[in-house]
């Protein structure tokens, strides 16, 4: 078989792989987890750049080719792998929020000081955009602990897909904010990335053309902008399908 998109896999010694263990049974119902280990024969990664930065890599595409793994790798209970997958997004996405909330604060201020000293510092559009960016931070905090709440109440937080698409969408707008207003210099003008993500050591500097690009990553992985709507819209607006 052959997965994409594996984050880090380059880097990794071992991968939570879900693979179909029964092919009988309702697709969901079918899946185990196993980990499996990086230098297993048969295993293969191919790391490759992203578009936002092409000297770095972060992003993979694993093969597996007559990969055999032992049952002691087995995690839970054979054919139980789609309750442990449900368990662990669960997680992640009741957190990820704190990624969007400090980014785009981390972005703002990145913006306010590359804009100091440029003559559209106090264009009125410049400022409104600044000013909606602001106003999103609050929102996606606030909104981040009242969905936390939830979760901890054992409840499923119809604000995950909210946060998703929020956050994502905010960070995109602010960094084409800060691409139109620089113009031409955004091309050269670059941010030490390495103070906002010092687990990056790679990435290094990066201009405000390469961040805005790495931005649409956001708003594609973990489901994608348009998927989120849907969700919105069935489980939150309780709007029919079609």
């Amino acid at each position: 078989g052959q997965k994409v998109w594996t984050s880090g896999a380059h880097d990794a010694d071992v991968l939570l792989v879900f693979v179909r263990t029964n092919p009988d049974v309702p697709k969901h119902k079918g899946i185990s987890a196993l980990i499996v280990e990086t230098d297993t024969p048969g295993l293969e990664r191919r790391p490759f750049p992203d578009l936002g930065g092409p000297d770095h890599t972060d992003f993979n595409e694993v093969f597996f080719d007559d990969v055999l793994v032992p049952s002691t790798n087995l995690v839970g209970e054979l054919n139980d792998g789609w309750r442990i997958c449900n368990g662990a997004l669960a997680h992640e996405r009741a957190m990820l929020w704190v990624m969007w909330s400090q980014g785009l604060d981390n972005m703002l201020d990145d913006v306010l000081e590359a804009l100091r000293d440029t003559p559209h510092a106090d264009d009125d559009v410049v400022l409104d955009g600044l000013g909606r960016s602001i106003m999103d931070s609050h929102a996606i905090r606030l909104l981040g602990y009242r969905q936390l709440a939830k979760q901890q109440r054992g409840l499923l937080p119809a604000e995950q897909s909210i946060l998703k698409l929020m956050g994502s969408e905010a960070q995109r707008d602010l960094a084409s904010l800060a691409l139109e207003t620089l113009g031409a210099a955004a091309l050269d003008q670059t941010i030490d990335t390495t103070v906002r993500f010092p687990y990056e050591t790679d990435r290094g500097a990066v201009s405000w053309s390469d961040r805005y690009l790495f931005t649409f990553a956001g708003t594609i992985s973990g489901g994608t902008s348009e998927i989120q709507r849907n969700i919105i819209a069935e489980r939150v607006l309780d709007l029919p399908r079609g």
